[in-house]
Order: structure tokens, then C-alpha cells, then sequence
């Protein structure tokens, strides 16, 4: 049975364990060095936008982008000698809530964007060691919601700023944990987080049994993630769109979702399901674009 690599790492669940902080509460100071700014980032493993970041005085460490991540995380190895943060937190994985311990960054930067002291999650993210040996961390939202920005991937750059809307757009739900958007399945609205470290749509089965009509499994596989392994069907869906746009049909379903966490919440939608080249994330305006 195949193993896949699912990069959902790090999601704060809608019950946070006790004394929590918010994404926005682990920053301490964020100091902009220009405005706007671009990244540059490469593609691995076909779905994965990896970019170059700097940890104190550790520069060109390699990031995978994550909007699936409520809290950016930091590879075990690098974590060493690092004070560890007072607060654990309590994260959803695929179907498993878990108690992850941060430890503190200081002096972060992703091109334009540095903060002072950031509390990351510490994993030895064994699960990307054969699609993305070189991946040495992740960035989540509590690093890329402090400013709008969109992924270029004609050009591979990620340019930070204030966004035009795109060709097309969907109304964008900007939780605290999570980026949302609705989107239909045979005429049926489905609530799917967006999510740049999935590689296809992924449902939650037993959140959509009753909008999702029998469908052929072609395959059994496993994904490999923070939490460990889960078991994954492999399905074409009937029609599925998000604001008119179709959407690749080929998706993966999870039996079971995290119970009592993360309630109305069907599952996660990958960027590379909307067959983009460019995707934009707004949060002036609470909007999703892509052309």
C-alpha cells in the first residue's frame, strides 16, 4: 500500500487546550523591511511551494508554504538549544487531535516580513524525509495572515501586499485557525479549508455522506503526516466547483474527521485542485482569487 505524504500539520482546533494563545498572540514584533516585497519559492514533489526563510543567524532555511497550519513549525534538529515556549498547544492532524510543544524563534524572517521572537511547533517532520528531504520547516498562518499576499507560479514568486482581485474569486471565511471557502459538490455547498501543503482535495467521509453519492474506491493508501499514518480512499468525485470553476476530481477521503473539533469543517482544498497559475489570498477583503 502506497504511503503519501499529507503536509496538514499543525491546524488549532475549535477547542484550544487551556491557555492558548491565539496565532496573532505568538508574534511579539513584526517589522516590515520594505513594502510589498516578493519571495522566490520552487515547486517539490509536484504540489509543495517550498521558500527560503532565516532563523536567527541560520539563513537559506528551506520552508514548505502552509495555509492548512494554524502555527508554523520548525524541524526537531534545528529546534535544539532553543528555549522552549511556555504554553503547549492543542492541534488537529488529519483525523487526531495532539498536544504539540513550541519552542521560541527569535529574529524570524520570510523576505519582507521579520519578527522578533515567534513560537513554533517542534517536529522532526520524519513524514517528508523521501518527497521533501530538504523541507526543514513549515510556515502557517500565524506568519501569512499578518499580510495579504498571492503565488505567482509562471514566475515562482510570492509577492506580499495589497492584492487586485483576479479573474475569478470566492468569499474567503478567515477564522482564527483557518482559511475557509464554500464549495459545491453536485449543487451542494461543501466546506473546505484552503490548504497550500495538500496535494488533492481530501473529505472528511463522515462529515459529507450525506452530499456525496456512492462513489467507486480505486485505491487504498496511506498518508503519512505530523500525527503518523491514517487511512485514505482514493475517488473520483462527480462534479465539484468552487464559484463556477471545475475543480480536479480526483480526491482522497478520510473516514473519520477529529471529533468534537473543527465542527462544519468537510475537509481541505488543495491549490492544486483549482488548476491555477496564480492564486490570491486577500484578507483586506476576505477573498480567495485565481486565474
Amino acid at each position: 500500500m502506497a504511503v503519501v505524504p499529507m503536509v496538514l500539520a499543525s491546524l488549532g482546533g475549535s477547542r484550544p487546550a487551556e491557555g492558548r494563545q491565539t496565532p496573532r498572540g505568538t508574534l511579539q514584533t513584526l517589522i516590515e523591511t520594505e513594502e510589498g516585497g516578493e519571495v522566490p519559492f520552487t515547486v517539490v514533489d509536484g504540489y509543495l511551494i517550498v521558500v527560503e526563510g532565516r532563523i536567527g543567524e541560520r539563513s537559506r532555511v528551506k520552508f514548505a508554504l502552509d495555509t492548512g497550519a494554524t502555527y508554523s513549525v520548525l524541524r526537531a534538529d534545528l529546534a535544539k538549544g532553543l528555549d522552549t515556549a511556555h504554553l503547549p498547544v492543542r492541534v488537529v492532524n488529519l483525523d487526531k487531535a495532539l498536544t504539540q510543544e513550541r519552542v521560541n524563534v527569535v529574529d524570524f524572517q520570510l523576505g519582507p516580513r521579520r519578527i522578533s521572537e515567534l513560537a513554533m511547533l517542534k517536529h522532526d517532520l520524519g513524514y517528508l524525509r523521501a518527497s521533501a528531504p530538504g523541507v526543514e520547516g513549515l510556515i502557517g498562518l500565524d506568519v501569512l495572515r499578518l499580510k495579504s499576499f498571492n503565488i505567482d507560479f509562471h514566475r515562482r514568486k510570492i509577492r506580499f501586499g495589497a492584492q487586485r482581485l483576479l479573474r475569478s474569486s470566492a468569499p474567503m471565511e478567515i477564522d482564527r485557525s483557518y482559511l475557509a471557502v464554500e464549495v459545491c459538490l453536485l449543487d451542494r455547498p461543501v466546506h473546505l479549508l484552503v490548504d497550500t501543503g495538500a496535494r488533492s482535495i481530501l473529505l472528511y467521509r463522515d462529515r459529507v455522506a450525506d452530499r456525496l453519492p456512492s462513489v467507486k474506491v480505486e485505491q487504498r493508501i496511506r498518508g503519512a503526516s505530523l500525527s503518523g499514518e491514517a487511512s485514505l480512499e482514493v475517488v473520483t468525485l462527480p462534479r465539484v466547483q468552487l464559484n463556477r470553476t471545475e475543480l480536479e476530481r480526483r480526491a482522497v477521503l478520510l473516514r473519520s474527521s477529529p471529533a468534537e473539533f473543527l465542527p462544519g469543517v468537510d475537509g481541505y482544498l488543495s491549490l492544486a485542485a483549482l488548476g491555477a497559475w496564480r492564486v490570491s489570498f486577500d484578507f483586506e477583503r476576505s477573498q480567495l482569487s485565481w486565474e
